[in-house]
């Protein structure tokens, strides 16, 4: 498989509309540019914490343009992300020690203090990520084996019908971001929590 990543996709969108909005949540917007250029920082945050292609991240946090940073950040870095939401009504870590049973090095947490930290505009990372790698896993849960969502799964999406401002509700894998944002769409964060469908 060709040498491609979800991040990539996005890049290209902030390099052809940097100014376009990329996420809107309440009154306040992030443009493709902002969006790219914050997730660049936080990979290079992440790097410096230990962060390499093939590793893992778990990310603690509620659908947020933060998160949106984080996800792709982790992505630029080359590793894969699980995302647990913060906002879960139960407050509970769901997946157990089975996080760290699947196959990939014990995960680093990345959480809201993380994305504070260090400055907001950094250039694109020159790290190869593959069209077979890992992006997203979906730990083991409740007798069901981990699934590992690669790229080239995610990037396929391409191209497919997306309408010009598309919520994101809440998707564990967060395609329902990456669509709209491979698109050049804008993302509206849902204020409804993950699990209630919207009204």
């Amino acid at each position: 498989m060709s040498a491609l990543g979800v991040h990539r996709i996005i890049e290209r969108q902030s390099a052809v509309a940097g100014d376009r909005v990329a996420i809107e949540c309440d009154d306040a917007s992030v443009t493709y540019r902002q969006l790219n250029q914050r997730a660049n920082a936080v990979a290079r945050e992440l790097i410096s914490l230990g962060l390499r292609r093939g590793a893992h991240a778990v990310v603690h946090m509620e659908r947020s343009p933060e998160l949106a940073v984080a996800l792709l950040a982790i992505l630029k870095a080359g590793a894969a992300y699980t995302w647990v939401d913060a906002a879960r009504p139960d407050g509970r870590w769901p997946y157990g020690v089975s996080l760290l049973n699947n196959g990939l090095a014990k995960p680093i947490v990345v959480d809201t203090s993380l994305l504070m930290s260090g400055t907001r505009t950094a250039p694109n990372l020159p790290i190869i990520t593959r069209a077979e790698d890992t992006a997203c896993v979906l730990p083991e849960m409740d007798g069901r084996a981990a699934v590992l969502v690669q790229h080239a799964t995610i990037a396929m999406l391409q191209g497919h019908p997306t309408s010009a401002r598309s919520a994101w509700s809440g998707d564990a894998t967060a395609v329902d971001l990456w669509l709209p944002l491979m698109a050049g769409a804008i993302v509206s964060v849902d204020a409804a929590p993950a699990h209630v469908a919207a009204a």
